[in-house]
């Protein structure tokens, strides 16, 4: 089973939350974006002594069909972080995805990236022949900005038939960038802490919505 992180927009969490669901779930990993955020957080995670995960780093996108042919099943599970931009590559992965999650910043200046990730989403559906429908998490989130928070919300609710909104709201915590410096994932880091739980609590959302046991 492929579960893709995928936004034609860079800097909004996807690398932050592919670790991290990775690290829940005991998934393997297929890194997509240049940068290699996913690669580097996993040789950490050697270097500190934790449990290595899988991830596989392709240059072409006949390795990247490779690595995905081996997840068609509900018996492996794969995460697959995109990079910020449109390629055939991170299309491929939005084609072969059993589900695709999108994080988005509480902001006018993200809504509009989503705008132009809602037309690549109609073009890969309109070439698979069917519906690819990309799951939106808030990220990033400012506590105390419930309003703007609220406003996102709604826009997603009404914005378009390619996506559907995630009920987990992801707030801005210090413990992801001390948990991603040493290669671990929040619930690694500090169990007890927010982070960790809103962590979880879009694990078990995505898992829900797959029937992952």
């Amino acid at each position: 089973m492929i579960i893709t992180l995928a936004h034609q927009k860079g800097g909004v969490g996807k690398s932050t939350l592919a670790v991290n669901l990775a690290q829940v779930l005991g998934a393997d990993i297929l890194d997509l974006d240049l940068q290699r955020s996913c690669l580097f957080w996993n040789r950490t995670r050697k270097e500190a002594g934790a449990h290595e995960l899988t991830c596989y780093t392709p240059n072409t996108v006949d390795e990247a069909k490779d690595v995905m042919n081996g997840y068609k099943g509900a018996d492996r599970l794969l995460i697959v972080d995109c990079g910020g931009f449109d390629s055939q590559m991170n299309r491929v992965a939005l084609i072969r995805s059993h589900a695709i999650i999108t994080p988005v910043s509480p902001s006018q200046i993200e809504l509009f990236g989503l705008q132009n990730f809602t037309k690549i989403l109609k073009e890969a559906s309109e070439k698979l022949g069917r519906e690819i429908v990309a799951n939106v998490v808030i990220n990033n989130a400012d506590s105390r900005s419930k309003a703007s928070i609220e406003e996102v919300q709604e826009y997603i609710r009404g914005a378009h038939k390619y996506l559907n909104l995630l009920e987990t709201v992801v707030h801005w915590r210090s413990d992801f960038k001390k948990s991603y410096a040493v290669g671990l994932g929040v619930t690694e880091l500090n169990p007890k802490g927010k982070a960790s739980e809103e962590m979880m609590t879009l694990t078990n959302e995505v898992k829900k919505m797959l029937d992952i046991k």
